[in-house]
């Protein structure tokens, strides 16, 4: 069984596809500690990011009216839902779109599930960046800095096209090349892949972009409330 080193076979891409064209079962020693890793990473990035009070505004109310076991509860289960969003958040990137990649190549599963732990990485290490940059200036906005969609907010302002474009950062061109670099050896159609995997990528964007203008949240307490 060969050893999985992360950081040297993301700057050895043909060792870590040696590796896996050659193991009949497509595991790789040390392999499971690297998910581990970023998993926990993940996890801990969603929680910091709760702890320092973001998107946690509407709860400050509760605070200054003076119901602060009411805001204490309601603080945990913020902590309890970030948390729960960051599984999501990492089953998606490492099982869905594994699978929609999956899907659209043909390239066995558990080969696509090692390139996305990379891509994965990432996402995570800008946004975290993101947070850093937002606690160390006070406050925080809809948009990140690693998108067009501050600067086009100058220019010309419309909340579906903002949110879109804030979804494409440079994380997302990092994602999509170290998704080529790798795929690419095992298609035939190289420029076919490289147009499927920014697909992909434009619909999520599209998709995020229209869950965060929709009132999900009103129509759920809506739906519960009758």
């Amino acid at each position: 069984m060969y050893e999985f080193k992360f950081w040297q076979q993301l700057s050895h891409p043909s060792q870590l596809i040696h590796n896996l064209e050659s193991s009949e079962s497509h595991h790789l020693k040390g392999y499971l500690k690297s998910v581990w890793a970023i998993f926990g990473f993940t996890l801990l990035f969603f929680i910091a990011r709760n702890l320092w009070g973001m998107n946690t505004a509407d709860l400050t109310a509760l605070l200054v009216n003076g119901e602060g076991h009411l805001y204490s509860f309601a603080r945990m289960m913020s902590l309890i839902g970030s948390i729960l969003a960051g599984i999501l958040f990492f089953v998606f990137h490492y099982y869905v779109i594994t699978y929609v990649i999956y899907l659209l190549t043909k390239i066995p599963y558990r080969w696509i599930q090692k390139i996305q732990l990379y891509a994965l990485l990432f996402i995570v290490l800008e946004k975290t960046l993101t947070i850093i940059v937002f606690a160390i200036a006070g406050f925080s906005t809809p948009f990140t800095l690693f998108s067009l969609a501050p600067m086009m907010a100058y220019v010309y302002y419309q909340d579906y096209l903002l949110f879109f474009l804030n979804q494409l950062t440079i994380a997302t061109i990092i994602t999509v090349w170290i998704q080529y670099i790798f795929l690419s050896n095992w298609v035939e159609r190289p420029k076919a892949l490289l147009i499927k995997l920014i697909l992909i990528q434009v619909i999520v964007a599209l998709l995020v972009a229209l869950s965060s203008i929709l009132p999900i949240l009103t129509w759920i307490e809506g739906w519960l409330g009758q």
